[in-house]
């Protein structure tokens, strides 16, 4: 059987276990959708503290997308990722190699660290912020073209063709909606934050795999900073915005929550390479994190692994990344990237505008 990892039989005997009582409930709510904490279920999905009461209008369907509370959600990404602190306040960042973990704000337990291979380091703080499932941390160093390096890194995970080689388990990714106006979120954002050239909803669904379908509709955004950094950022969004599910996808699914999610992306040295830092706390409803927080690990690093070979094949006459960049307006300007054009669901790898979505 193929998984993202190895799993004992026991391990599986319990996930299904939990599983089989989450079904049982969701038979007599179909919108109860399961949380494990302190032997409580609960059912809530994105923070509240992370969103303000203000809103923007969408690109579509006359809908309106929910604003986070900026200083709030960029405080919280500073304090568990050094290199979106970089990115924030850093003229020439230093990347991992700046980075010293002893001055963490949480504390953090170190799963891996190996400085010259792909995956140089993996952390984790269990039940962070009483969620039940862990903060994941995992650091790369790659090389790829600085050429929308924040748009193309992040279509990894957002575009179709591409998550579906190096991720078996994904069904549907996709941007269904996008703010109208960027500067809308200038406003609320202030200048401290980079410049955002990506903001919207995006929605995932899974397939079968160890545990039923899930799904997700997270808030998602990308920012751009003077020194050639990116951040791209995602939080799910508040059950107060279920009416933005796709108007196709009328089956609620059970629903994995991302609580908090960041990568960034660090230039360092010569302009063809560049450090990555992703941060993860993903909740698959029903999974205690015990089973979680390997199978998110595993995951994140098989996207990276992947990643190397793409990123380098922008360096390659007719390579795939080389050719997804010459599709890309030659003066580079990501605001040329906005456009009024409906976005062409058939063919997602070369809608100019889509979001990441964690895994």
């Amino acid at each position: 059987m193929k998984l993202p990892l190895i799993i004992s039989a026991a391990l599986l005997a319990r996930a299904a276990a939990v599983q089989k009582v989450c079904a049982r409930q969701s038979r007599y709510n179909p919108s109860f959708i399961p949380r494990r904490h302190h032997h409580q279920v609960i059912a809530a999905f994105g923070n509240p503290k992370y969103y303000s009461n203000n809103f923007i209008r969408a690109d579509k369907e006359s809908a309106e997308l929910k604003v986070p509370k900026f200083d709030v959600f960029f405080d919280e990404l500073q304090k568990v990722s050094p290199l979106v602190k970089q990115a924030i306040h850093e003229e020439n960042p230093g990347g991992i190699a700046a980075i010293d973990d002893a001055a963490d704000v949480y504390k953090w337990k170190n799963m891996e660290r190996h400085p010259n291979r792909l995956i140089s380091q993996v952390d984790k703080i269990d039940n962070f912020q009483n969620h039940g499932v862990p903060l994941i941390r995992v650091r790369s160093s790659l090389r790829g073209p600085s050429k929308l390096r924040g748009i193309y890194f992040s279509e990894l995970i957002s575009t179709t063709d591409l998550r579906h080689k190096w991720d078996a388990t994904n069904n549907i990714v996709e941007t269904i909606y996008n703010a109208a106006d960027l500067d809308d979120i200038k406003r609320f954002q202030g200048d401290k934050y980079g410049e955002p050239v990506m903001f919207g909803v995006g929605y995932v669904k899974t397939k079968q795999s160890v545990v039923s379908p899930r799904e997700q509709m997270t808030l998602c955004g990308v920012q751009n900073f003077p020194s050639g950094a990116s951040t791209v950022w995602g939080v799910e969004l508040e059950e107060d915005q279920n009416h933005l599910f796709p108007k196709d996808q009328t089956k609620r699914m059970p629903r994995s929550t991302s609580h908090l999610f960041a990568m960034t992306m660090i230039p360092t040295g010569e302009d063809t390479t560049f450090d990555v830092e992703y941060v993860l706390q993903l909740d698959v409803g029903g999974l205690p994190g015990w089973l979680l927080g390997p199978v998110v690990t595993e995951t994140v690093k098989k996207m990276f692994r992947f990643a190397e070979k793409y990123c380098e094949s922008g360096f390659e006459e007719g390579g795939e990344l080389a050719k997804r960049l010459a599709a890309f307006p030659d003066d580079e300007e990501e605001s040329s990237l906005r456009t009024d054009e409906p976005i062409d669901e058939a063919c997602v790898l070369d809608e100019n505008r889509a979001l990441l979505m964690p895994p």
